[in-house]
């Protein structure tokens, strides 16, 4: 724990009021650790943009954490797992008993790396695997948020299409068969995040995301990644939320404009720029972009400085603009926003 929470924590055991505290406070940000946290209890869907959050700890350290580093309780927490793990039941037990919705990324490859080639799934090979997990979730009638084959329009994962002879349909084949084996064994609270990469790695006429829609009866929520490197690798440069992701929420609602979004992966780099301008305008950005319902920092030091908390003055920024009253935290308001397919 940084010293400044050392001592704010241990002020606050000793019964210190935040007036006290605020006043005591050594800068805005400790003036900005001690505001109470922010829950949100509205349970209604309709307005807002709600606040998810990966980070790798366990869900009870990241909830704790983050209401702890940023003020505020999160509506979700996002988390990644391959193809032979389990299905996550346990997880999703603990977020739906705190009132938080689980954003499960479910990655097609296997142990050691080993890549699932997209055919394998087509042809069936992993229906056994697949079918253990929804018959899973069917049981336990819990509704999450799942998403599968993630940024396909890159070229890092061994799910790409440019990994998979170039063919976008052999993904809408995968993604479908998926899909399908879940609503037959009765998992339809499952909601299907459907995402791609902001960028098209590479970006050519066949990797154009539009080419690999599954169709609106496959997609609940459209899902878009989309990162700030700054100067931080050598092919990149500074460039605004906006920008990153003005022209791919167009896309979305060129697809499916009854669809909600999902900023499924954002981040900034402290390299190259202001990070905590960058952060204080993402909030307005998200204002005037009523399609997104939804964003999950990537709250992690990982190829750059991702993290919220890399500067004092990136940290004061959020707790700053997570306290703005668009900003919701309530995960059941998050996952009422779409309806349910339950048969009738």
């Amino acid at each position: 724990m940084p010293a400044r929470r050392r001592w704010l924590a241990g002020a606050a055991a000793m019964g210190c009021g935040w007036p006290m505290l605020a006043a005591r406070a050594a800068s805005p940000l400790d003036a900005a650790l001690l505001l109470p946290v922010l829950a949100d209890t509205d349970e209604s869907p309709e307005r807002g943009v709600f606040f998810g959050i990966f980070r790798e700890d366990s869900l009870p350290d990241v909830l704790a954490t983050a209401e702890s580093d940023l003020r505020r309780q999160p509506a979700a927490a996002m988390w990644f797992t391959r193809f032979e793990s389990a299905f996550p039941e346990s997880q999703l037990r603990f977020l739906a008993q705190r009132g938080t919705a689980a954003q499960v990324t479910w990655e097609p490859w296997a142990a050691g790396n080993r890549p699932v080639p997209l055919a394998d799934i087509v042809a069936g090979h992993w229906d056994a695997y697949i079918d253990s997990w929804a018959t899973a979730a069917a049981r336990l009638g819990l509704p999450f948020m799942l998403r599968f084959g993630h940024e396909f329009n890159g070229d890092w994962y061994p799910w790409c299409t440019v990994h998979n002879g170039r063919d976008p349909a052999l993904y809408v084949r995968a993604y479908r068969r998926v899909v399908d084996r879940f609503r037959q064994a009765g998992a339809h609270q499952v909601q299907w995040v459907w995402c791609f990469n902001n960028d098209s790695v590479p970006a050519a006429a066949w990797n154009d995301p539009r080419a690999a829609w599954p169709g609106s009866d496959y997609v609940d929520w459209i899902g878009i990644d989309g990162y700030n490197f700054g100067t931080s690798r050598d092919w990149s440069r500074w460039i605004s939320f906006e920008h990153a992701f003005s022209g791919p929420v167009s896309l979305a609602k060129e697809l499916a404009s009854d669809k909600p979004v999902v900023i499924a992966e954002t981040g900034c780099s402290e390299t190259g720029g202001d990070k905590a301008a960058w952060i204080e305008r993402m909030f307005l950005d998200l204002e005037a972009m009523p399609s997104v319902r939804a964003f999950t920092w990537f709250d992690i030091v990982k190829e750059t400085s991702w993290s919220l908390t890399t500067s004092d003055a990136a940290w004061l920024a959020a707790i700053h603009g997570l306290r703005r009253p668009t900003v919701r935290g309530n995960g059941r308001a998050l996952l009422s926003i779409v309806p349910s397919r339950r048969p009738r």
